[in-house]
């Protein structure tokens, strides 16, 4: 009905319509012909259909254009980021095809986009980056501080080279971790696992769990920095060195596990 009206009012009014990829509206609107092989699953919500609605006169529209999910995607962040305004992924759509058209306008033309669809629904679709680039929509990789400001449980648990052997067994069990960097007051200067606690009682047997920290800590975990690719990760951690440590933006410690690895992938 809006376009209907517009043209009444202006006959020389452009009314154009945003398609996506999967859908029949703009070879329908070209040719005339509903054709099946135009239809495949796509991911943006809103706009484009495997069906002709009643309700839509193609005669009131003069073109589509075509925009990728990916592209649509894309600026609907953009627009967050430098414009500061949540838009919905078909209003993201809307803008990108518009962008498409530019070289179709005049310095004099006028252009009205509707924006018409809100982005509080896709906080967890293309405001979330993992689900950004588990579909190929994100170039830039992972890194370690994005790796970091994900995790649930961000408390930095570590022991002191003057801690008995018994205290740091009994963090691992509170925690549910199975591996500690040991530090003499804030710098860290070594580690303490499972494995070693367990070894160094199988060599020692009896009760030795007071012994210090210190006795029997291993070298500290690798220090890599917050903007370092999260596929490297596996250069430093193996079955030897289940840890990262890494600080974050504030510039406390951080540890970055096996486990939180594996909860990423």
């Amino acid at each position: 009905g809006t376009g209907k009206y517009l043209k009444e009012q202006n006959p020389n009014i452009q009314i154009w319509g945003i398609d996506t990829y999967g859908s029949v509206f703009k070879k329908y609107h070209e040719t005339g012909v509903f054709d099946e092989k135009e239809i495949y699953p796509y991911i943006t919500e809103g706009i484009g259909e495997d069906i002709l609605p009643k309700n839509v006169d193609f005669g009131v529209i003069d073109l589509f254009e075509k925009v990728t999910d990916k592209d649509g995607a894309l600026m609907s962040r953009r627009l967050a980021r430098e414009e500061g305004i949540l838009l919905g992924y078909s209003a993201g759509s809307a803008v990108a095809g518009l962008r498409q058209l530019k070289d179709r306008l005049t310095k004099d033309d006028v252009v009205v986009v509707v924006i018409h669809d809100h982005g509080s629904r896709y906080v967890g679709k293309i405001y979330n980056d993992d689900w950004m680039r588990e579909r190929g929509f994100l170039d830039t990789e992972l890194l370690v501080k994005e790796v970091i400001a994900q995790k649930g449980d961000r408390r930095f648990i570590a022991v002191q080279e003057t801690d008995t052997v018994r205290h740091a067994f009994e963090l691992m069990k509170e925690h549910d971790i199975s591996q500690l960097p040991v530090q003499r007051d804030q710098e860290v200067t070594g580690s303490i696992t499972e494995s070693t606690v367990l070894a160094y009682l199988l060599e020692h047997p009896g009760n030795n769990t007071e012994q210090l920290v210190s006795s029997v800590m291993g070298k500290p975990f690798p220090i890599v920095e917050g903007n370092t690719p999260f596929r490297q990760l596996g250069r430093y951690i193996d079955k030897q060195i289940p840890a990262v440590l890494t600080k974050d933006a504030a510039g406390n410690w951080q540890i970055l596990t096996q486990y939180d690895i594996i909860q990423v992938m």
